[in-house]
């Protein structure tokens, strides 16, 4: 009598019976899972105990693993577990690169149902083929394979920063390995993520934000994402980058050199609690140099004949060691030797008033040309009526007024007031200007300047125009 021959299939949860006594069986799993297993019984020598209701090998049987999953969420590697396999003493582990290739190569042989396998490319899918196996005798033999489906997480983006901070946002990153898409998500000071925007057109690296209020923090945070050909996303854990609107790189930054050093100065940003410093020297890479409250700074003493660059970047402290930093000006200028000076603007309008006090002189600039600069007598040097430093702007202007304080009343042509009762003009009773004159015959704060030369000054500046005194 002929043997009758019985075909089982086994698909997506389904069983078929056809007819045999030596039989052939496909495991495969849900699509969702991304597995598959396929095998070989000759069910004569399987025992009638193992079969189920309907007279069948079920499907969890000898040497099949199942329930393969990928524990892991980083670009370069793929961490596995699964059921363990009944028989099995050992597991081979096959991947495939299936960016690339149909091909296998062996990554591992492990004896736990678990897996590593590193050193992989981000935003890559990978096919995971594990062959559980035994020995008897001496020999191996192999069990069902199971193949897992899946993928490494997409690279990090890099080099996120802002590129506008002002009425919109706009921030700008450096384009992931991997990925087919950028999501960018934003929250508005109390730390909820929302998704605001999802690229597809991996060549686009920038996001522009209307929807912002000045003097409110916003924090973004940019995942890079791939997606495979079932809809399963494998992104980024994502990079995030803090702003206050409002806080926009500072204008009209402005530099100059005297003995060695390097004197900066810009306008105040209402929403920064402080200003970040960095230099470089020539084509050397940017550092950290000093933070500042205020709105100039002074460095020590550099490499006379020397091309420094320098970033003045705002920052804003939220506390607990962090802050959100805005975007940046950037500048550079050579610096003058010991004895000399170098007043050339590096950045900015380059239109402004420089006034050193050791050296009671003073520069104007238009469009960083020299105009004029001429010997002044800046606040007589004794701890009360000191010059004040740093960055102002012309405040207050007028002709023909009489300025009045504790014990004096002068009248001046020529006013140009930079901080409150502080400012620039002539002074008919001196017959000289410069030198050591401020040392004990200083005026009362304000820098005394030559009829003609505040006279011009009067005549082509206005309100607004900076004023550095240093």
């Amino acid at each position: 009598m002929k043997k009758s021959r019985i075909a089982l299939s086994v698909i997506l949860g389904s069983v078929v019976l056809v007819s045999a006594a030596a039989v052939s069986i496909f495991v495969v799993a849900n699509e969702n899972t991304g597995s598959v297993a396929s095998r070989s019984v000759d069910l004569a020598k399987v025992s009638p105990a193992s079969l189920n209701d309907n007279g069948a090998l079920p499907v969890q049987s000898r040497g099949v693993i199942d329930n393969i999953k990928k524990t892991s969420y980083e670009p370069d590697r793929i961490d596995l577990t699964w059921d363990a396999a009944d028989e099995a003493e050992g597991y081979a582990v096959y991947i495939c690169d299936r960016d690339v290739s149909e091909d296998y190569v062996k990554a591992n042989d492990v004896k736990e149902p678990e897996v590593s396998i590193g050193e992989l490319k981000s935003g890559t899918q990978y096919w995971i083929k594990i062959v559980p196996y035994t020995v008897i005798e001496g020999e191996t033999r192999e069990f069902p394979e199971s193949i897992k489906k899946t993928a490494t997480q997409a690279g990090e983006v890099d080099n996120l920063h802002a590129l506008h901070s002002s009425d919109d946002m706009e921030i700008e990153w450096t384009a992931s390995d991997g990925a087919d898409s950028y999501r960018v998500y934003r929250s508005v000071e109390d730390g909820t993520f929302t998704l605001v925007s999802e690229i597809k057109d991996t060549d686009k690296t920038t996001f522009r934000d209307d929807d912002v209020k000045e003097g409110v923090l916003y924090t973004y945070k940019v995942c890079a994402n791939r997606t495979l050909y079932n809809g399963v996303n494998y992104p980024s854990e994502g990079k995030t980058l803090q702003l206050v609107c409002g806080m926009s790189a500072p204008t009209d930054l402005i530099a100059t050199s005297e003995a060695s050093r390097v004197h900066l100065s810009w306008n105040y940003n209402t929403y920064a609690t402080g200003y970040n410093i960095y230099y470089a020297k020539g084509d050397d890479e940017l550092e950290y140099l000093d933070a500042t409250e205020r709105n100039y700074f002074i460095t020590d003493k550099l490499s006379a004949g020397s091309t420094y660059t320098f970033r003045v970047e705002p920052y804003y402290v939220l506390g607990k060691g962090k802050e959100a930093r805005g975007t940046y000006t950037t500048c550079s200028i050579e610096v003058s030797a010991a004895e000399e000076k170098n007043a050339s603007a590096a950045a900015g309008s380059g239109t402004y008033i420089e006034i050193s006090i050791s050296q009671q002189h003073l520069w104007y600039y238009e469009n960083n040309e020299l105009v004029l600069d001429t010997d002044v007598v800046t606040g007589n040097n004794d701890g009360e009526c000191n010059t004040p430093t740093g960055r102002y702007s012309i405040s207050s202007r007028a002709v023909n007024t009489t300025l009045t304080g504790p014990g004096y009343s002068s009248f001046v042509n020529y006013w140009l007031g930079f901080n409150g009762g502080i400012g620039i003009h002539d002074a008919s009773w001196r017959s000289s200007f410069g030198g050591t004159i401020y040392n004990g015959n200083g005026s009362h704060g304000c820098v005394n300047t030559p009829y003609d030369k505040v006279q011009i000054l009067y005549e082509r500046t206005s309100y607004g125009t900076p004023v550095i005194v240093y």
